[in-house]
């Protein structure tokens, strides 16, 4: 099945980040919308690991002449597109905690505002 050790190693590195995720979105340390990320990936490459004459096909067709190197090529983009998906989730959480964060400042701006005139005027017991 496997035809050298280089295919092998990957094929092993895939699985085992295919469990590593499993374990950590049942420990709830993953939220299951970005373990699925993961998933597609650690899946995709034990799919090309396993089928070998597809993966054989693929890699001439990119200009790789050692066909298993296009794991790692696949490994590299599928890196790549997680990357650019956590960084635009970054990005919508600042932003979220940022527009928080002035909010707070306006509340607390105004109960300042409400103690002060509160305390100024003149009791009417």
């Amino acid at each position: 099945m496997f035809t050298d050790r280089l295919t092998l190693f990957v094929f092993v590195a895939a699985f085992g980040l295919l469990l590593l995720v499993l374990e950590l979105v049942r420990r709830r340390a993953l939220a299951e919308k970005y373990s699925l990320l993961w998933l597609i990936m650690a899946g995709a490459i034990l799919v090309l690991t396993v089928a070998r004459p597809a993966l054989d096909r693929i890699a001439p067709l990119l200009g790789i002449y050692y066909a298993p190197s296009a794991l790692f090529v696949a490994g590299f983009v599928g890196l790549l597109v997680i990357l650019l998906y956590f960084s635009s989730v970054i990005t919508q959480l600042a932003r979220q905690n940022r527009i928080a964060a002035q909010q707070l400042g306006i509340l607390r701006a105004r109960i300042e505002a409400l103690e002060k005139a509160s305390s100024e005027s003149p009791d009417n017991d």
